[in-house]
């Protein structure tokens, strides 16, 4: 055990080190996230090798504090860091804020023993572990759980537009998610104590040795994999004839009035591989699809909101003549490429 635990220190070193080398490398969402999230499990073990040694119990102001808190912010942030990678994500929004909810419902819950007194504090957990402590740990089990799940599902939804070596890359990071989160799963209500949480930190470590390999056999393996597709030799002659069939298909046949349009189904369409349309949108067109095809859906109902024969069409009506499956994708829409809801943009004709 005592060597496991000198592996562990040096671990945390080495994520600290790591963590710092991703974060100065380039300044983004992308690597950012990456290395708080290598960075956090670095901090991690330190609190673990601190409250399962004899210095937590010597020096107990802060056993217990940030364990919990730092456990949860691992799934959020490898699953920022997959939308980045995977969909070029490149800014927080407000909505990401709701990954802190776990965080919340946990200081909600168990803020009070947080505040006790360190010493009391220790006393109390010892004697009501199954009653408060216990019940929080499985609720961390859950949590892990639940974006284990969803980041296989967001990996396996992107996986026919991916170049290899995103695969490759964000398999790996989910894998070793997974494995932690089974591990952790299994622990929480098999161990006899925190000493047996060691081979947990094992499966991290591996993650962070992995990330620090691959960064140092390939320093610009994160810039590469989000120019890349399927290590695709597309050429810019050939993406620029894909271009002009996308636009041909949209100004002429108008696809995008078909409510059920995806990369897939456009491919198709075109005769063209769907991976090789993902990199014209990408590298060439220099727009995701999604927002493509809503702006060609947005000036649709423009005309349509303007044009007297479509006066008697309810909004509703109106975003499903225009490729929509739903009003409220279709208001969300609207009001992003035009600063305005449907209804106002009506009523500025009728005024």
């Amino acid at each position: 055990m005592d060597i496991i635990r000198y592996i562990l220190f040096a671990q945390v070193f080495i994520a600290f080190f790591v963590a710092g080398g991703v974060f100065f490398k380039e300044r983004n969402l992308r690597n950012t996230t990456l290395s708080l999230l290598i960075a956090l499990v670095g901090f991690h073990i330190l609190l673990f090798l601190y409250g399962s040694s004899e210095i937590g119990i010597i020096y107990p102001k802060f056993r217990s504090w940030f364990y919990y808190e730092v456990a949860m912010l691992f799934g959020p942030l490898l699953f920022v860091h997959l939308q980045c990678v995977l969909q070029d994500k490149k800014k927080l929004r407000l909505v990401d804020t709701l990954h802190l909810i776990p965080i919340v419902v946990f200081w909600i819950g168990y803020g009070d023993v947080l505040l006790m007194e360190s010493q009391l504090r220790n006393e109390y957990i010892l004697e009501n572990f199954v009653n408060r402590t216990m019940r929080w740990n499985y609720f961390l089990a859950i949590q892990m759980g639940v974006y284990a799940i969803g980041c296989s599902v967001f990996l396996f939804s992107k996986r026919l537009v991916l170049s290899t070596e995103r695969i490759q890359y964000a398999l790996f990071l989910v894998v070793a998610y997974v494995c932690s989160t089974i591990l952790i799963s299994y622990l929480t209500h098999y161990a006899d104590g925190w000493r047996d949480f060691a081979s947990y930190y094992l499966i991290l470590t591996l993650m962070i040795f992995g990330i620090g390999y691959l960064l140092f056999k390939n320093p610009d393996f994160l810039k590469k994999i989000r120019k890349k597709y399927f290590s695709s030799n597309l050429s810019q002659k050939d993406m620029i004839r894909i271009k002009s069939k996308i636009e041909d298909a949209f100004n002429n046949d108008q696809l995008f009035l078909d409510n059920n349009l995806s990369i897939l189904t456009l491919g198709k369409a075109l005769n063209e591989k769907s991976h090789h349309v993902s990199q014209t949108f990408s590298v060439l067109i220099d727009e995701n699809f999604n927002d493509y095809v809503n702006k060609h859906r947005i000036e649709t109902a423009k005309q349509h909101l303007h044009d007297p024969k479509y006066d008697h069409y309810k909004i509703e009506a109106i975003a499903l003549e225009s490729g929509f499956n739903n009003k409220v994708t279709f208001y969300k829409a609207f009001t992003k490429f035009t600063d305005e809801t449907p209804s106002a943009f009506r009523k500025q004709k009728r005024s």
